[in-house]
């Protein structure tokens, strides 16, 4: 790997850095003096204090980050990997993750405000303009309403404030990008609202050969809104009614990785130029209401979530990546989802803490329908078919009450137990028909009824204890440090991808951990690190298949490694952030893996074969991770002062599917910006750069049986200028 990332950031932490750096110098979190509170435990507290292993950030970090959406989050939790397939966010973390789609549910659950976002597509976020964000890591399955095993991303919008005030921004940059952001707040004591509404666009970063058009990557529009309003009609009592929405429209077209050939024999000619002729637009529009009541019963506290939320994504793929008709897919995704979460709280004062709930999902998904459109000699050698359509449907209810108590074992020491019990039902009604241009012209899917005729109907009902105990201790007032075991799950079902498939069975992850958390007494210098080990039995892998994305178990996985986080203030004014991981995730055992036949005289191209995967790396499981930012302030006098901010991720790669055949290669991307404020009331002129290395790496990669193995680019190295104005 080149060495350019690491002196582009050198350079720029010479000019952050003074020309001494003293003990007594280090510092608070940040230059402005914000504190992190964080709720992983369902109670405000310091990340410092809590004994778990997570990573939380404020809204403004992630600001002078850059990481101001889910897909970039990678670039500053040590921890998470984020991906893309098609229309689908798939985060994973310490390699726990899937190939998610309608009927396979993440293994790293998202909430917003506390509700699950059960759709991987609803999983898109923009986080610009957020209050914060908290990645845990590991089962958290008797603190949060979602049983699941490789962890949690919670997203915190900012809360109304009382008094009128608000911020405006726009921004502009290359490759036609142009955005403008608009908050408002207001209201008193009693009732307070505010509004938070974003449009953005941008162009194409690639040209499509076939049409001449420079748009690969468009984003046609992206719509955000968020609102909340807040009534403290009692003292006790304080209600909380939340809404969001977002639609996107956007160019998703994805190329083949060089060295695989593809069915449509494209023309290639740079990383970024695609050469198709079928249309790979998406459109995604999702969002949701919820009502929080939260009211203290003494010296109980009562929560009570109830929440409504909807999906829909209408997505066109050209599969055979070529200019040639051969194979297009058209899936209609939709879901509708209620969520009711109850919780009780024991008040602050009390010595044993203790948190109890119930919770229940429902879940309505369907494909409505999914269709591909087959032509030319892909469609000769598939003795005629020109057509296929797949309806399906499928729905769940779950059940499950949990709950977490902390006792204290003398004046430094405490003990922490939790229990869950989930009970899960699943079913799926399917159809589905060929259309040929030779008789029988209609045939059905194999597996499957035709569309008029009664569907295929499956259902599975899953129950499962799972639990948690740790112990920690405060060495000192600096340093605490922490054991625990943890024991996540999550259901079997169907892929609705392939709903005529065997259902997958549910998985389960061990989790044996120890850390150490030390933070001095002026919040100068903070410093976290977390040892683990999981022993992962029947992990859901999804992989695709001539049948369509197939889920299956592996028998075991063995995942271990380190988490390590750094956070520094030197001087007066320069923050410093590290955080780093070293990860080994493989296959202990996986004799029935879905793999592909790269071979030049396989029966088709890339034919899905079974094979061995024993011994092999999990998917999009990194060995390294490291990030590094720094944030310096200069004083101007009269001028007003300079921000500058920068930061380093570096990947040292990953494997795409379970075989180990197709990888990314190692990359880094460093991403700069300086802000200037005025002294007095006036906007703010920011300058920045994305990917200022323009390092070459995938945002997807993904082996299509019979066509290629398809990427889709990350975005190239982009510059632009920000004017915000808050009053």
């Amino acid at each position: 790997m080149s060495a350019r990332p690491f002196l582009y950031a050198f350079a720029w932490l010479g000019l952050a850095l003074p020309d001494r750096v003293s003990a007594e110098q280090a510092a608070p979190a940040t230059d402005t003096g914000e504190v992190i509170v964080v709720t992983a435990q369902r109670r405000p507290e310091p990340p410092e204090d809590v004994p778990i292993s997570l990573t939380a950030l404020s809204g403004k970090r992630l600001e002078d980050y850059q990481a101001t959406d889910m897909a970039s989050l990678g670039k500053v939790v040590p921890s998470l990997h984020m991906t893309r397939t098609g229309a689908f966010t798939q985060p994973f973390l310490r390699g726990v993750g899937k190939r998610s789609t309608l009927g396979v549910e993440n293994s790293v659950a998202t909430y917003v405000d506390g509700v699950y976002l059960a759709s991987a597509i609803s999983a898109l976020l923009d986080l610009r303009g957020i209050d914060r964000i908290e990645v845990l890591n590991g089962p958290q399955g008797t603190l949060f309403g979602r049983n699941t095993t490789g962890g949690v991303i919670q997203v915190i919008t900012r809360d109304p404030d009382p008094g009128l005030s608000g911020e405006i921004a726009l921004h502009v940059g290359t490759y036609g990008y142009l955005r403008g952001d608009a908050y408002l707040t207001g209201g008193n004591d009693l009732i307070a609202g505010n509004l938070a509404v974003s449009l953005s666009r941008n162009g194409g970063y690639g040209t499509n050969l076939f049409t001449g058009k420079k748009d690969q990557g468009e984003v046609d529009h992206s719509l955000v809104a968020r609102s909340k309003l807040l009534w403290r009609p009692t003292e006790s009592l304080t209600l909380t009614l939340a809404g969001d929405y977002q639609d996107v429209e956007q160019d998703f077209t994805q190329l083949p990785v060089e060295g695989f050939h593809a069915a449509g024999n494209p023309r290639l000619l740079d990383f970024r130029d695609s050469d198709h002729d079928g249309s790979n637009r998406m459109h995604f529009k999702y969002g949701g209401v919820s009502l929080k009541a939260d009211a203290e019963l003494g010296d109980i506290s009562l929560m009570s979530l109830t929440a409504l939320r909807r999906m829909q994504a209408r997505y066109h793929a050209d599969l055979d990546l070529g200019p040639e008709p051969l194979l297009t897919g058209d899936p209609d995704a939709r879901q509708d989802q209620f969520t009711q979460e109850l919780q009780l709280r024991s008040g602050e004062a009390s010595p044993f803490r203790w948190v109890a709930g119930l919770y229940y999902l429902r879940l309505e998904e369907r494909y409505d329908p999914t269709t591909f459109t087959l032509g030319g000699s892909y469609s000769a050698d598939r003795g005629g078919r020109t057509f296929q359509s797949i309806e399906d449907e499928g729905e769940v209810s779950s059940y499950a009450a949990y709950g977490q108590g902390t006792l204290p074992i003398g004046p430094s020491t405490r003990l922490t137990a939790g229990l869950r019990y989930t009970i899960e039902h699943r079913s799926v009604d399917a159809r589905g028909e060929r259309l040929f241009d030779n008789p029988p012209f209609v045939r059905p899917v194999p597996g499957l009824p035709l569309l008029d005729e009664e569907p295929l109907e499956q259902d599975s009902s899953f129950r499962k204890l799972t639990w948690r105990a740790s112990v920690d201790h405060d060495f000192s007032n600096a340093l605490l440090g922490y054991a625990v075991v943890s024991r996540g799950f999550q259901s079997g079902g169907w892929n609705l991808q392939s709903p005529q498939a065997p259902a997958f069975a549910p998985e389960t992850l061990d989790d044996y951990e120890a850390g150490l958390k030390y933070a001095d007494a002026a919040g100068r210098f903070k410093a976290d690190a977390a040892f683990f080990y999981y022993d992962y039995r029947d992990l859901q892998v999804s992989a695709f298949t001539a049948a369509g994305s197939v889920t299956t178990n592996a028998t075991t996985a063995d995942i271990y490694g380190i988490d390590l986080q750094l956070a520094a203030r030197v001087g007066l004014s320069t923050n410093l952030s590290f955080g780093a991981q070293w990860l080994h995730a493989r296959f202990n055992r996986f004799d029935n893996a879905t793999c592909t036949d790269y071979s030049q005289d396989a029966v088709a191209l890339y034919s899905p074969v079974q094979c061995d995967a024993t011994g092999n790396h999990l998917p999009f499981a990194p060995e390294y991770k490291a990030n590094l930012g720094v944030t310096q302030r200069l004083g101007l006098g009269r001028s007003g002062t300079l921000l500058l901010a920068g930061n380093l991720a570096y990947n040292d790669g990953y494997y795409a599917e379970p075989d180990n055949e197709v990888r990314q290669g190692g990359y880094a991307t460093l991403d700069l910006s300086a802000e200037w404020r005025p002294a007095g009331r006036g906007p703010a002129i920011r300058l920045w750069v994305l990917n200022l290395t323009d390092a070459h790496y995938y945002a997807t990669l993904v082996t299509f049986p019979t066509t290629g193995v398809l990427q889709r680019p990350a975005e190239p190295r982009r510059f632009g200028l920000s004017a915000s104005y808050s009053f």
